[in-house]
């Protein structure tokens, strides 16, 4: 009985390990991307918690500053990313931009204000709601700084 129960564990331990993204309202600090956004980040508000995890960050008149997205996919993340990519130029109709200097692959969607990136299994996606900073340079900057918190 012992050993099943073990068998049983190390046969759903590497999928919980799996299932448990990174929070996408505590990988920056308010002070790291109001370092970037000019201090207007006054609030975090959750919208859905596991995997994926997504957070907008508000500002004093309840309005988005940033969308933070973050995904763990057991597989092929560098497909995962293509394919949200392919989605996005479909739906905006606009040709993404490769970024180098962000995650393994990146891009950057002018259309959607959006930096997609990954690092390992992990996709994430950077959206400045806030039009003086929806901009790929101010989305690269924060994407490093999460690059840098992911295993």
């Amino acid at each position: 009985m012992k050993i099943a129960l073990a068998s049983t564990l190390m046969l759903v331990a590497p999928a919980l390990a799996w299932a448990e993204a990174p929070d996408a309202c505590s990988v920056l600090t308010m002070d790291e991307i109001n370092s970037v956004a000019g201090g207007t980040v006054v609030k975090v508000l959750p919208v859905r918690s596991g995997n994926p995890s997504e957070c907008n960050f508000m500002d004093a008149h309840r309005a988005a500053v940033l969308a933070i997205k973050i995904r763990e996919v057991q597989y092929a993340a560098a497909d995962e990313l293509a394919q949200e990519r392919e989605n996005d130029q479909k739906v905006y109709h606009q040709h993404a931009k490769d970024v180098k200097a962000v995650g393994e692959h990146a891009y950057w969607s002018p259309a959607s204000h959006t930096l997609g990136f990954h690092k390992g299994k992990t996709l994430v996606f950077v959206t400045f709601q806030r039009q003086k900073n929806a901009n790929e340079v101010d989305s690269a900057q924060l994407g490093r700084m999460i690059e840098q918190r992911l295993k």
